[in-house]
């Protein structure tokens, strides 16, 4: 899989390869702004948080004279003061951290032996990517480009959502597009570029035909004309739908150019040419739409929305991950069942000391409905005031407090965690017939990874989200030729012994030669390098931002205890697409920030200690299409020991079809020659599986 570092040229390669489908340097920081006098800003009634004026118990004193470390700020009855942190925390309070080079704790330096510094260098690569400074690679971004990579697990800076709430307040598309067209149909078809024109030819031709029939029927309408004759009722539906479409796109064209996403003038009207492929995937991406440039009813309903509610959106799902950070928790009301009978399910519950039962809170909603109005930011209007109010300079050092809602009971300082994949339903039968036609094979149930508390004798949930499991691949093999094969995820109790931030993935030989490297611009020039975007560390990686690694823990009868890693992980990933029912090699996927999110907890209510970067000296020189390639990576990723390890079970599923067993080796793709009489052997181990090309071994 070659994926590029470049968001814009991931961009470029996700739009040409969507239509191929359809078709078959930092910047140096200001100094820290003088204290702001001590009188409270008056903010506008719309600024001013929810909620009547009247005494505030958690309204701290003015600070006066404080240095950028301990100046805070706080809405209290519709006027912001700065406060002092350190009196704010001794009261209660939470600091939630709203500065430019804010990273989550996980990517934090490490503190090994005699006080040694472990550094964490993927911080540095994170805030460059958040702030739109720098690329996957660390290379300055061109003037006004942006990286838009919320979806992918670093979201954007607070001074990055300030250019866009004050850039978008000068805008007036709500007058110029009629979003009544745009939500007249529920999704708009598209093409790659060498067959829309065919496509778009081919239903005028319809137009032409059903207007003869008409005339020639000497109706008054085409309606008439299927009324009279249901032989035209299905090409008239199609001609309809078609029209009306059309109708939305044109709507589309002027949402994406009036809000600065899509120049005119490199576009050609009417058509989904690369420059709208683009412009609609950066839309998607900065208001976090999972459709990949495809024109849904969800990307619609977005585009029928005034800029502003979607930037607010975006402010709200940035202060959520930061004060979800800043409180350490992660309950977000994502762990109840899945519906039955078409019912919710209630919340799960645990006990108190007093013997009654308590839902568990949704404690991320809660703190950033805390965060937002004591920035006076919880509405639309109130958000763009906060920015108004605050110069990009101020979020050098700017932080916000508020109260958090209590902690349940069963926190502590080192939890009985544990966590469990429900692999869903499961299917081992071949996918295709003999003929290469790809075969039903539903599931009711799909992968869940849920994090539970052992609390008062029973398991209480915290979290519940989609990820993956494996399933029938395609994979290289020793005779050069591709064969499918089921990359099954391993079942039964493992641990979590290592959890490792910005995780790099080693290519195994198996690994074609094309997905190993890239071309990007260089002084103006595109360059063939090395493509370290699948290896890591980054966002776009096989691993993601953050990883556990599953080991099977051997305990031996007087003798040590050993770990056997099988290749799997629970990781983040890129791809946020395959959390909606694709399959992994293996591995468990979550979205890259709840990845993020998920370890940064563990770590905080686990004992750990912080090994630092893995050292690992891996070296490949290959020779590709005339050219000699060098790659190397010096590290494993920066690791965290858990001490004891945290449990995880792979539950079994719900076996589906006939086969009952996971095939193995390899099995040949139906309608392709073969130049052997059978398939090779299909290697077993670590290396077939997605932990890449070697076991890792303990730091």
């Amino acid at each position: 899989m070659h994926v590029a570092a470049n968001p814009l040229r991931l961009r470029l390669s996700l739009a040409f390869a969507l239509g191929l489908l359809a078709d078959f340097g930092c910047h140096k920081d200001a100094p820290a702004p003088a204290a702001p006098a001590a009188a409270p800003a008056t903010l506008g009634p719309a600024a001013a948080p929810s909620g009547s004026a009247g005494p505030d118990p958690d309204a701290q004193p003015p600070g006066l004279d404080l240095p950028p470390a301990r100046r805070a700020i706080q809405v209290v009855n519709g006027q912001e003061r700065t406060v002092d942190v350190e009196l704010s925390v001794s009261r209660g309070l939470t600091t939630v951290d709203l500065t430019d080079e804010w990273a989550p704790s996980i990517f934090a330096d490490g503190v090994g032996p005699n006080q040694v510094v472990l550094p964490n260098r993927y911080r540095a690569v994170y805030v460059g990517l958040a702030n739109d400074r720098t690329d996957g690679d660390g290379q300055e971004l061109p003037r006004g480009a942006r990286n838009y990579l919320e979806l992918y697990g670093i979201p954007p800076s607070l001074s990055v959502l300030r250019a866009r709430f004050v850039a978008d307040a000068e805008r007036t598309c709500e007058q110029s597009v009629d979003t009544a067209k745009l939500l007249a149909v529920e999704g708009i078809e598209t093409w790659g570029a060498t067959t829309e024109k065919k496509e778009l030819q081919s239903r005028k031709l319809l137009a032409l035909r059903l207007e003869a029939a008409r005339q020639k029927a000497a109706v008054g309408s085409l309606e008439d004309l299927a009324g009279a004759d249901a032989r035209y009722a299905r090409d008239l539906k199609t001609l309809r739908r078609f029209e009306a479409e059309r109708a939305a796109f044109a709507e589309v064209e002027k949402r994406l150019a009036c809000e600065g996403l899509m120049d005119p003038a490199k576009h050609q009207p009417g058509l989904y040419d690369t420059p709208m492929r683009l412009a609609m995937l950066d839309f998607q991406q900065k208001n976090g739409l999972m459709d990949q440039a495809d024109v849904t009813r969800p990307t619609l309903e977005a585009l029928a929305r005034p800029i502003q509610l979607g930037n607010f959106a975006a402010l709200r799902r940035v202060i959520e991950d930061r004060a979800a950070h800043a409180g350490q928790f992660i309950e977000d009301g994502s762990a109840s069942l899945p519906a039955r009978g078409g019912k919710p399910r209630r919340p799960p519950t645990y006990k108190t000391a007093s013997g009654e039962r308590a839902e568990v809170p949704d404690l991320v909603a809660a703190a950033t409905d805390a965060v937002m109005a004591r920035l006076g930011a919880d509405t639309p209007e109130g958000a763009l005031a906060f920015f108004r109010r605050h110069p990009a300079a101020d979020f050098h050092w700017l932080k916000v407090v508020a109260r958090f809602p209590p902690l349940p009971e069963y926190y502590s300082e080192h939890m009985d965690l544990f966590a469990e994949i429900d692999r869903g339903d499961i299917w081992y039968d071949f996918p295709f017939n003999n003929k290469g036609v790809r075969l039903p094979q539903p599931r009711d149930r799909y992968p869940s990874f849920t994090m539970y508390v052992k609390w008062r004798g029973e398991r209480v949930a915290l979290v519940r989200w989609r990820t993956t499991i494996g399933g029938w691949r395609l994979e290289l093999a020793a005779d050069g030729a591709e064969y499918y094969r089921y990359k099954d995820s391993d079942v039964g109790p493992r641990v979590w012994r290592h959890i490792v931030a910005a995780p790099v993935w080693i290519p195994p030989p198996s690994s074609p030669l094309s997905g190993m490297v890239k071309t990007k611009w260089v002084n103006g020039a595109p360059t063939r390098v090395t493509n370290y975007d699948e290896t890591g560390p980054g966002y776009l990686s096989a691993y993601g931002l953050a990883a556990a690694i599953h080991v099977d823990m051997r305990k031996h009868a007087g003798g040590p205890t050993t770990y056997f890693d099988n290749g799997i992980r629970t990781h983040g990933s890129f791809d946020y697409m395959s959390l909606r029912g694709r399959f992994s090699h293996g591995c468990h996927r979550l979205q890259n920030n709840l990845a993020v999110r998920l370890y940064s907890f563990v770590l905080a209510h686990r004992h750990a200690r912080t090994l630092g970067p893995a050292a690992l000296d891996f070296r490949r020189t290959f020779w590709h299409t005339g050219e000699i390639f060098d790659m190397r990576l010096p590290t494993r990723g920066f690791y965290y020991e858990l001490d004891p390890p945290l449990p995880v079970e792979t539950l079994e599923g719900q076996i589906k079809g006939t086969v009952q067993k996971a095939i193995a080796g390899y099995v040949r793709k139906p309608g392709v020659t073969y130049s052997t009489a059978a398939p090779p052997t299909a290697t077993a181990g670590p290396e077939s599986k997605a932990g890449g090309g070697a076991e890792a071994p303990s730091p």
